[in-house]
């Protein structure tokens, strides 16, 4: 027997042609034992005997047909087919075994009438199992089928909810820098002023980063068609250079390869080292800057500045499953760790709570599991656990030190 595509056998890739068969080799076997044995007179033919195994055996065969046409039409998934095969086959060989034995215990006389009961054995036998396999695979891939409509319909329902919450999230982000322009315009109608211009301005690249930020969110939790291998270090350093770091310094700290989608892998990485830079200088920043946030302003000049001493780190885990980013900064609260992850989530009054959330999607899509902890210098330390064997991160000799 050989094997087909998926590893189902050759009988259960064809099975309807394998039933049609055994249907007609056993119509052909009763025509032919009963012209050899009576032979095909008119007389034979309109006797009762021949009749009576006409209606005993040849409904049975019709179901059989009727059953593998039904079979080859329906939608039931290949992989079914080898539990109506088992059906069909133990049907047969089952009741034609325990009427052979009854045939050799209590013979019906004649050679013609002991074939005749055999052959309308492994009709109902072959017909029976037939029957009972089609319905029950049937009742199990309605049964799954259902299940995973269930299921889809769950998934649609809280993906709804959250893209309801995720458009309430920009669009309460979006009033404000819109109030602020419209306000600023209402002044400039008054008393023109380069002064409000510049807070219109402030406003609409605010909107706009907005904007941007919101699409990124909507795209990273997509899921993830092809992986590749990506050197840690080389693709950090370029995603840093990426992202406006003032005098914070990066430190690479082992070589190693992480299995990931190359683009997605930098959405994360520039989110989650433009937050370290930004969180790590919260404290720095100036009075005068957030009076300025609260305006809507995204002035590079009111924007958080990285301390001169702030180190973002990033290496893999120690054991070899994944990979970290921490930093020397002001860390995040254990009681925060739990929704800075979540959108719309920022202690940064002039931010947008979207970075951490993509991180998170991008994550999530990838199947990394994110823990949040205290640096060994007191900052934040995000890790990405890969339990999978297949995406576990490849190290150099290093140790661990984030």
């Amino acid at each position: 027997m050989s094997d087909t595509d998926g590893g189902i056998d050759t009988i259960t890739a064809n099975l309807p042609r394998y039933v049609r068969a055994v249907a007609f080799g056993l119509f052909a076997v009763h025509l032919l034992s009963f012209a050899i044995l009576r032979g095909l007179s008119i007389d034979q033919l309109i006797a009762s005997d021949f009749h009576v195994s006409v209606v005993t055996i040849y409904p049975f065969l019709a179901a059989m047909v009727y059953g593998s046409r039904w079979l080859k039409r329906s939608e039931l998934p290949m992989k079914y087919h080898a539990r109506i095969r088992n059906w069909f086959v133990g049907g047969l060989a089952g009741f034609l075994s325990l009427n052979l034995v009854m045939i050799a215990t209590w013979p019906a006389g004649s050679l013609h009438n002991n074939l005749g009961w055999a052959l309308f054995a492994a009709s109902v036998g072959g017909a029976a199992g037939l029957g009972i396999g089609l319905l029950e695979a049937r009742r199990i891939w309605h049964a799954i089928r259902a299940d995973r409509q269930s299921q889809q319909r769950r998934e649609i329902e809280t993906q709804n909810q959250r893209l309801v919450g995720f458009a309430e999230s920009v669009a309460h982000d979006l009033r404000n820098p819109l109030n602020v322009a419209a306000g600023n315009l209402e002044l400039a109608r008054r008393e023109p002023s380069e002064e409000y211009f510049e807070n219109i301005e402030a406003a609409h690249e605010r909107m706009a980063t907005l904007i941007e930020q919101s699409m990124e969110l909507a795209r990273s939790g997509r899921d993830i068609d092809e992986t590749e291998e990506v050197d840690l270090e080389s693709f950090v350093e370029r995603c840093w250079s990426n992202v406006p770091t003032g005098d914070a310094r990066l430190d690479v700290e082992a070589s190693a390869t992480v299995e990931a989608d190359p683009e997605r892998l930098s959405q994360l990485l520039e989110n989650l080292l433009r937050n370290a830079v930004e969180h790590g200088a919260v404290s720095a920043q100036p009075p005068a800057a957030e009076a300025i946030a609260e305006q809507g302003s995204t002035d590079h000049s009111s924007q958080p500045r990285a301390d001169p001493g702030l180190t973002v780190s990033v290496g893999p885990l120690s054991d070899g499953k994944g990979f970290y980013v921490a930093d020397d900064g002001d860390g995040i609260p254990e009681s925060e760790r739990e929704s800075v992850l979540k959108s719309g989530y920022s202690s940064n009054a002039n931010g947008s709570g979207l970075g951490l959330a993509i991180v998170s999607r991008i994550a999530a899509a990838h199947g990394w599991q994110i823990d949040i902890d205290e640096s060994v210098d007191g900052g934040a330390r995000f890790e990405f656990r890969i339990d999978a064997p297949e995406r576990a991160v490849g190290t150099g000799p290093t140790a661990e030190n984030g």
